[in-house]
C-alpha cells in the first residue's frame, strides 16, 4: 500500500474518564458548544428573593383582609360602594331610556315600513333597506283582512290582553290573529303509538254525587244539665261517686248540709206554729198575714231546689232536717263529676254534668266547594268500625255559617237517634251524604281537563287528525267525570291521556313563534337571492328522534 493510499488517521479523542481535559494543541481551534457549569465551590447561593416576596405579600394581604373585614371599614366599604352603585345608575339612566325611546320607534317603523321597504332611521339621513319578499299566492287573507283574536307579550306568552298596549317590561304586546290562533297541532302516528294518547266522546249525563267525609259522635247539648246548687254548704254523702254512671231521672245524687237551709226550715216551722195561733183570732188580718208567712217560707225553700216530698215532710213532721237531697232532673249518664265527700260548695259550682244520650249528634267537615250540594234537612248515612255491616239513618240539622281558615272546611253537624243506647260519645263513624243527581250536561272524564291559574281547557282532535285547544266552564265534579258548562257540544272528541305531553308539544310551537313574531307573519323561507318565500305551514310536526346506531368494541355498526 503506498503513502498516498494510507487513510489519514482520525483525531485522537482526548480520554475524559477522569474528569480532566486535555488542554488544547498549539494552534488547534476549541469549539465550545456549551457554556462549563462553574465547580461546586465557585457557586454562590442565589438569594431567596422570590420566597421573601411572596411572605410579604401573604402578610399584605392578610393585614389588608382584616382591617377591611373590621365592622366599621365594612360597613364604610358597602355604603361607599352603593354609592358608587347609585351615580353608575343615574349616570346611565338618561341613556337608558333614549335607547329604549329609539329602539320602539326603529321598531314602529319596522311595522309600518313603505311598500319599498326602506325604514329611517330616527335622528339619521340613512335609510335601512329591507330584503324584498317574493309572496307566493295564498289562500290565506292579508294582513289588512285578518281578524286579531287578542294580543299577547313578545317574551311571555301567558301575558294576553284583548285590547293593544304594553306588557309588565314595558314591551308593547303583538297581535295573535285568528288564523294562527286555529293552527292546529299534528302529531306523527308513531309518537301517537309511543306516547299512548287516548280519546273519549263528550257526553251528556247527569251526574249523581256522593259527599264522603268522616265524623266523630258526641252528645246532644240540648239534652245535658248542669248539677249545682243555689245555697253553700257541704257535701255529706255520694250517692254517684264515678264518671260515666247512668242515673234515673229523680234519683238521689247526694245529701248537703247548709246552714241557709236549716234557718230555712226552722222558719218554716216557726210559721206553721203561728199559723195554728192565728187561726182562732177574731182578727182576719192576722190570719192571713200568717198564711203568707208560711207561704213565703216554702216559696223560699222551693226556689232553693229542695224536693216538693221533702217540703211535705217537714210541714208533716216538723222535724228539721240537717242534710237535704240532691235529685237529679233528667235520665242519662254522668259526662263530668267534680262532687267529692266533705267538699264544700259554692253556690253556682258544677258538681255533675248528665248528659241524655238518647239523641246523638255526629260532627263531620266538607270542603267548601262542596257547599252547594248539602242543605238542611238532607238525609244521611253513617257507619261504624264497632257495627260492621250496620248502616244507622239520620239527617243535616246544623251547618256552620264559617269557614275553617286551616283546613278550608265547614263543619256540619248530623242528627241520629240512639233508643238503643248503641252510639257512644267519641266514636269514629264513616258518613255518607246523598245528592240528588244533577241536572244533565255534556260531561268528561276528569282527567282530560288541563287546569291553570286562569282557566281550564281541553285538547279536541279534530276530524283531520291535529289537536287544538279549547277553553271550558266547568261545572259539578263526579263519579270521575267533570260538567262541561260551556265550550263542549256532545260528540266531541277530546284528549284523556297524554294531554299534558301535547300541551307541551304547543307550549313549544308558541315559544318558537316569538322568535321573530312580525317577520313569521309576512315570510319564513329565505332564497338565495334576498327574497323571502311565505311558508304555507303553520304547524309543528312532532315526531320520534332517529336513534344512533350501536357501536361494537371493535369499532364497527352493530346491525
Amino acid at each position: 500500500m503506498t503513502e498516498q493510499e494510507q487513510p489519514e488517521k482520525e483525531p485522537e479523542v482526548p480520554d475524559a474518564s477522569n474528569g480532566e481535559e486535555a488542554p488544547p494543541e498549539e494552534g488547534q481551534s476549541v469549539e465550545i458548544l456549551f457554556p462549563p457549569d462553574p465547580p461546586e465551590e465557585n457557586r454562590r447561593p442565589r438569594p431567596a428573593a422570590l420566597r421573601l416576596l411572596l411572605i410579604l405579600l401573604l402578610g399584605a394581604g392578610v393585614f389588608l383582609l382584616g382591617h377591611l373585614t373590621r365592622p366599621d371599614t365594612l360597613e364604610r366599604s358597602m355604603r361607599a360602594l352603593g354609592d358608587y352603585w347609585n351615580v353608575v345608575l343615574e349616570t346611565g339612566k338618561p341613556w337608558w331610556e333614549t335607547a329604549k325611546v329609539k329602539t320602539e320607534t326603529f321598531a314602529d317603523q319596522l311595522r309600518k315600513r313603505p311598500p319599498d321597504g326602506t325604514v329611517k332611521r330616527e335622528g339619521s339621513g340613512s335609510r335601512v333597506q329591507n330584503m324584498k319578499t317574493e309572496a307566493k299566492p295564498s289562500a290565506k287573507p292579508q294582513p289588512s283582512e285578518r281578524k286579531i283574536q287578542y294580543w299577547r307579550s313578545p317574551m311571555d306568552p301567558n301575558f294576553v290582553s284583548k285590547k293593544p298596549g304594553k306588557d309588565s317590561m314595558g314591551m308593547k304586546l303583538v297581535p295573535v290573529y285568528e288564523d294562527e290562533v286555529a293552527a292546529g297541532i299534528r302529531i306523527s302516528p308513531a309518537m301517537l303509538q309511543n306516547i299512548g294518547v287516548k280519546t273519549t266522546l263528550a257526553r251528556s249525563q247527569a251526574l249523581s254525587r256522593q259527599i264522603r267525609t268522616v265524623g266523630f259522635l258526641t252528645h246532644d247539648e240540648r239534652l245535658e244539665h248542669h248539677i249545682h246548687t243555689k245555697y253553700g254548704g257541704w257535701i255529706d254523702k255520694l250517692y254517684v261517686d264515678f264518671t260515666g254512671q247512668e242515673v234515673k231521672q229523680g234519683d238521689v245524687l247526694m245529701e248537703i248540709y247548709s246552714p241557709d237551709l236549716v234557718s230555712t226550715q226552722e222558719e218554716l216551722v216557726l210559721a206553721l206554729k203561728y199559723q195554728e195561733s192565728m187561726e182562732k183570732s177574731p182578727f182576719p188580718e192576722f190570719r192571713d198575714s200568717a198564711t203568707r208567712l208560711v207561704e213565703s217560707t216554702i216559696r223560699r225553700l222551693q226556689l232553693f231546689d229542695i224536693p216538693e216530698h221533702q217540703i211535705n215532710e217537714l210541714i208533716k213532721t216538723r222535724d228539721v232536717k240537717k242534710t237535704m237531697h240532691i235529685h237529679s232532673p233528667t235520665q242519662g249518664v254522668v259526662i263530668k263529676k267534680k262532687a267529692q265527700h266533705g267538699m264544700r260548695v259554692e253556690p253556682g259550682v258544677m258538681l255533675y254534668l248528665i248528659a241524655n244520650l238518647s239523641n246523638i249528634w255526629v260532627e263531620a267537615e266538607i270542603y267548601e266547594y262542596e257547599l252547594p250540594y248539602i242543605q238542611l234537612g238532607q238525609k244521611a248515612k253513617m257507619q261504624l268500625a264497632y257495627f260492621p255491616g250496620q248502616v244507622f239513618s239520620g239527617e243535616i240539622t246544623y251547618i256552620d255559617p264559617l269557614v275553617n281558615p286551616q283546613t278550608r272546611t265547614v263543619k256540619v253537624r248530623l242528627e241520629f237517634p240512639n233508643e238503643k243506647r248503641l252510639l257512644k260519645p267519641n266514636m269514629y263513624a264513616d258518613v255518607d251524604l246523598s245528592v240528588s243527581p244533577l241536572k244533565p250536561e255534556v260531561a268528561v272524564p276528569v282527567e282530560s281537563v288541563i287546569r291553570s291559574g286562569e282557566a281550564a281547557r281541553v285538547i279536541l282532535q279534530k276530524t283531520d287528525g291535529s289537536f287544538e285547544y279549547q277553553e271550558v266552564v266547568l261545572g259539578a265534579e263526579a263519579e270521575g267525570l267533570v260538567q262541561v258548562l260551556k265550550g263542549l257540544q256532545e260528540g266531541d272528541r277530546v284528549v284523556t291521556s297524554s294531554n299534558f305531553l301535547i300541551d307541551s308539544e304547543s307550549r313549544l310551537k308558541e315559544a318558537l313563534g316569538k322568535v321573530g313574531t312580525e317577520m313569521k307573519r309576512e315570510a319564513s323561507a329565505v332564497k338565495p337571492g334576498g327574497a323571502m318565500e311565505r311558508s304555507p305551514e303553520k304547524e309543528i310536526i312532532l315526531r320520534e328522534a332517529p336513534t344512533a346506531p350501536k357501536m361494537n368494541p371493535g369499532g364497527g355498526h352493530a346491525h
